[in-house]
Parts: C-alpha cells; structure tokens; sequence
C-alpha cells in the first residue's frame, strides 16, 4: 500500500504557497542556537493560528477534511485514512463520513480533553476508521512485543516502556514518519500545556518535553519514514486554513537540532552548520517545495528536485559502477520509497524534452546507492535502511533486507533502445524487477510486464572548482553523492585530486567532483 497522493490542482496550489511561505514564515529561526532556544522559538512561531472549531460542517473539522484529506480516484473523493485500508469516499463538504471518527493523533485526554487550540488543531486532527480510533484507546505509541488487535494498519497490543509493560498502539510502517512529526510539532506547539498522561512525556517541560525513550522512537521513524508529497501537500493545505505550518515537515532536519546529534549547532535556514568558530559553512541556497527543507530541497535524503538536472537516461550498463546513485523508472512515474503491500509503489518524475535528463523528481521517488553485489558483475541496491531484493519464486513480492546474499544482488543488461533488464540472482524465477502499468508499482516477475530505464546521477567538477574562494579554515560539509549530508568535514587544499566523489558547497556554490 502506498502512501496517498493528493489531486493534482492541489499538489499545484500547495507548491505555490509552499514558495510563498519560505520567503517570510521561517525567518524567526534562522541563526538559532541550541535545542532549548531553537524550540521555543518554534514554539513562538507556530503557536500563532486560527483554528476551525471542532465536529461536522463546511466550515469545521469536517469541512476541513475535504480539502486536507481528500485523494481524487475516478472523479470522486477518497478518504485519507491512516488508521485502516477501508475505502470511504466524501460525501458534501462539511458531511461526517459514515464510520469514521475525527482522530487527535495526540489523545485529547493527555491535556484533560480541554477544548483549546490543541483541541481544534487540524496539524494533529486526522479522519479516522472509528474501530481502529476505539482500539487504539489513548495509548501511546511504540513498537509492540506483542499484538492483541490489528486492522493491518493500526495495532494495539503490549509494548515495553522504560522498562514496563504498558498498552500500546503502533501505526503501518508508511504512516510511522507522518504520525513522528506530528508529535514532533504537538510537543513543540503544545510544550506550555500540564500534561495528565505522561507515557510519552513530562508534566511539566518546555524542554525537552518528550522523554528520552519517546525521543529516540519519534527520531528513528523520522529518519526510516521520510516525509512524503502528502505530507508536504496536507501541511500546507492547513496552512491555508488556520496560518501555522509543521516545521518538521518543512525542514526535517530540524528534529536533529532540537532533539538529536545537532542540539549544539546553529541552524540556518539554508543547511549550514557553525563550525566552532563562529563561521557558517555548508550553506547553499535554492528554490525547491518542501519535503526536504523548503529552502532548497533539503539536505535530509536527496528525494527532492533540487539534484533533479543531475540524473540522466543509462544506455550501458558499463557505465554503472559501485557508489553511482540511479533512480528505476518507467515513463513518467519511477519506483518510491514508500512501500505498497509487499512491493514498491510509484512515485513522479517529469523527463526533459530531451528525453535523456529527469527534469522534476517528486518527493518519494527511491534514490538507489549501487553497492557490490554477492555474485560477479552483479549490483545491490541500497535503498538506506536496506537492500532490494526478489523475495519469493511463487509471489511477485519486493521487499528489503538488511544483508546482500544472491536474491538481493541485480544483474543490469541493457539493450539498444536504453530499457534496462534486471535480474536478481537467486533462485526464485520470479526474479525480474519490472514495471505493472495495471496495479502502478514495481515489483518481480518470471517474464512479462514492462521493462525499466535507470537514471544515474551525473557526476561532474565544476570548471570553477580550482579556484574557490575558501573560507578562512577551509573547512565545508561533505555530502554523498546522493545529496545527502554526512554530517562530518574534511579541509580542502588548493587542488581537486583526492577529493571523495559527491556535492561539496561552498559559500552558497555546489561543486561535483566525480
């Protein structure tokens, strides 16, 4: 199952505002240090909001809903519902749909139930199946031990929380990063509020507020779950309607410096780290939507279009080599991050008119790190909590697993008309990953289905680049040739060689060295 898509117009409309918002919204927090200070400016900023009151109607929770929540199939309005894989459609706007509750992802009873902003907040209120919304009680959330209910997407069972048995609700895998940034933004928006139930969190704490345990789950399916476009694009349709936006969505790189590996850093808006002597380093700018960082397309997993230009068409297969990053597409759509049942879904792309250069690259398309594979001439996938690979002979499944034996090592040919053949090596005959135009995902096969293209990112030195203008310790993030920091630094000296292949910025200049 994958992660839904919102409406075209809406995804258009939400782009625009998304460019219109970083310009001014986020200006407050640039140059913050420290993850105490940097949240309670947080805190200041999105605090600030006109909220829909509660229940049915066109101007309510409801009437709400229908604009935040609404996947268009067939002409008609889906439900959004993270909570079951029921299929429910709108009715009027403002219509309760039958069977279905409003959801505080943060259980109102946390606070006592009082009907403040936390209360009318549409940044936590969800459309919710009401089974699923009763079993899940007000739990916190965890990784179950063990599970009592399921629905297959909402379970409820036992869980051990600081070293305790506790109930317990845990979400589906593809829902786990949205539900994780939503408390994010709860604890920060909400962090002057006394707390009644304190599973997750202190009774009385503006910082850090959650406690560690909670910390280090929320910070783990932030990173395993990446924000989605329905993400991006809910965030700001509820901007649209109460004037907030979640900054977690915006910049996902925020949680690290307020809660994470960061919290002695300063932040700037643009991806820069203080170097410890008060310089700003790694900073580069731009003009992407949200999902990685607003600002630029984000530093936080390169699934942005900012590196878009970078990727183009694979003809030959010798051209690949290990530690190239490639994306698996068909047409107009390329294999996601986002799992659906036990294969991959899809995710956009849009192709130059040249027909060789991805041009635009949505939020959720998978970028793959090509690692050696276990059999010769053969590749693994990396896909960063794992590898692909065929699993099954009598099921067309794709799935990940955390070691490279023969069914996750892919054996690329390519032919003349550039459409890519790729085996993996084990002895499943449902081997062949392809392209299903009818179910729109990627999954294995013994024959049939359509072929694939690979795009690779391009790697290329800057004509330039021998004659940067260091800062005075010469010293710049380093980034994977993904686009995604590393997190550590390296001194450069005057020339090129030696330099590890991947983005090097430099006041507010990349540079790609092969």
């Amino acid at each position: 199952m994958r992660k839904y898509i919102l409406s075209v117009f809406l995804l258009v409309f939400c782009s625009v505002l998304t460019l219109k918002a970083q310009t001014s919204y986020y200006n407050s927090i640039d140059g913050t240090k420290g993850g105490e200070t940097l949240k309670n400016v947080l805190y200041n900023l999105i605090r600030n909001m006109s909220t829909v009151s509660y229940g049915s109607g066109e101007n309510n929770t409801w009437g709400a809903f229908y604009t935040t929540d609404a996947i268009m199939s067939g002409g008609m309005r889906q439900v959004a519902d993270m909570y079951s894989d029921v299929v429910r459609y709108f009715g009027s706007k403002g219509e309760v749909v039958s069977g279905m509750n409003i959801e505080h992802s943060v259980p109102k009873s946390w606070w006592g139930g009082t009907k403040n902003n936390a209360y009318e907040d549409l940044h936590h209120l969800n459309p919710s199946d009401e089974t699923a919304n009763s079993r899940k009680s007000n739990y916190p959330m965890a990784e179950l031990g063990s599970v009592s209910w399921t629905n297959g997407i909402t379970s409820v069972g036992k869980a051990v929380i600081a070293g305790t048995s506790q109930n317990a609700f845990e979400p589906a895998d593809e829902y786990k990063g949205d539900f994780a940034r939503t408390y994010m933004y709860m604890f920060t928006c909400y962090q002057n509020l006394t707390w009644q139930y304190t599973w997750m969190n202190y009774e009385n704490s503006s910082y850090p507020t959650l406690k560690p345990w909670a910390v280090e789950l929320l910070m783990k399916w932030h990173r395993q779950d990446p924000v989605s476009q329905k993400e991006i694009a809910r965030n700001n349709a509820v901007y649209v309607i109460q004037g907030n936006r979640n900054p977690y969505v915006d910049y996902p790189r925020l949680a690290d410096f307020v809660w994470g590996d960061s919290i002695n850093n300063t932040f700037y808006l643009y991806g820069g780290v203080e170097d410890g002597t008060g310089n700003q380093t790694g900073s580069s700018s731009g003009s992407g939507s949200g999902g990685g960082d607003i600002s630029d397309g984000g530093d936080e997993g390169g699934n942005t279009p900012l590196y878009a230009a970078n990727f183009t068409l694979v003809t030959n297969a010798s051209s690949l080599s290990v530690g190239d990053t490639i994306i698996i597409a068909s047409g107009s759509v390329a294999l996601s991050t986002n799992q659906k049942s036990n294969n991959r879904g899809e995710a956009a792309i849009e192709i130059a008119s040249n027909n060789v250069e991805i041009a635009y690259i949505s939020s959720d398309v998978q970028k793959i790190v090509l690692e050696q594979g276990a059999t010769s001439g053969t590749f693994a996938f990396n896909v960063g909590d794992g590898y692909l690979y065929a699993a099954s002979s009598s099921k067309n499944l794709l799935r990940t697993q955390t070691a490279i034996d023969a069914n996750a090592s892919w054996l690329i040919t390519i032919g003349g008309d550039a459409l890519a053949d790729i085996a993996a090596q084990g002895d499943n005959e449902r081997n062949l990953l392809r392209y299903n135009t009818s179910a729109s995902l990627f999954s294995c096969y013994k024959s049939g289905q359509a072929l694939v293209n690979i795009y690779a990112k391009s790697r290329v030195v800057d004509s330039s680049v021998d004659n940067i203008e260091y800062n005075s310790n010469k010293v710049v993030d380093v980034y994977n040739i993904a686009g995604v920091c590393v997190r550590r630094q390296v001194t450069l000296g005057e020339a090129t060689e030696g330099l590890p292949k991947g983005l090097y910025i430099v006041d507010r200049k990349k540079y790609y060295v092969k």
